[in-house]
């Protein structure tokens, strides 16, 4: 019942958003695709994101909210992992002005190799992030590999 209950709160605050606070369609995939959610970032969310980073008003309401994702902190470490995620995958399927963005953050993403969190569980979900950042930072600074990385998801994209 609550996760059914849950969803149902989750699907009103989208259409709220949606009609009264009049949020942009792909600020809200955003959003949904940097939830904090147990689950990753869904495949058509981010295949939007990526189309929509070829428009240059609507990458740049991705990359704010991606930017407002990156900066939270504790409890919201989702926000920040699957922004990361996010990134990754717009490196290799999005706009060249993404990776020219993050090149200009690389500063900030680099900083979150000392992000920590640990749960209730008293599991570290921080590491998550550290790893997750450490890895973008050096794929962004390795023009090489941005070419290997976005061939192969053209490749993948034809199948």
């Amino acid at each position: 019942m609550k996760k059914v209950f849950g969803q149902t709160v989750r699907d009103l605050k989208r259409e709220v958003n949606k009609k009264v606070l009049k949020v942009p369609g792909i600020e809200q995939k955003v959003l949904d695709a940097t939830s904090n959610e147990a689950w990753g970032p869904h495949g058509t969310h981010l295949a939007d994101i990526a189309a929509a980073s070829k428009n240059y008003h609507e990458c740049q309401m991705i990359m704010a909210v991606i930017w407002k994702r990156i900066n939270d902190t504790g409890k919201n470490w989702r926000h920040v992992y699957k922004a990361l995620i996010v990134l990754e995958y717009l490196v290799a399927n999005g706009s060249e002005r993404v990776i020219d963005e993050i090149r200009e953050h690389a500063y900030q993403i680099s900083t979150l190799a000392d992000f920590q969190y640990v749960d209730s569980g008293g599991r570290d979900q921080g590491s998550n992030v550290r790893r997750k950042s450490q890895s973008l930072v050096m794929l962004v600074n390795d023009k090489e590999r941005i070419a290997e990385v976005r061939q192969k998801a053209a490749a993948n994209r034809d199948k």
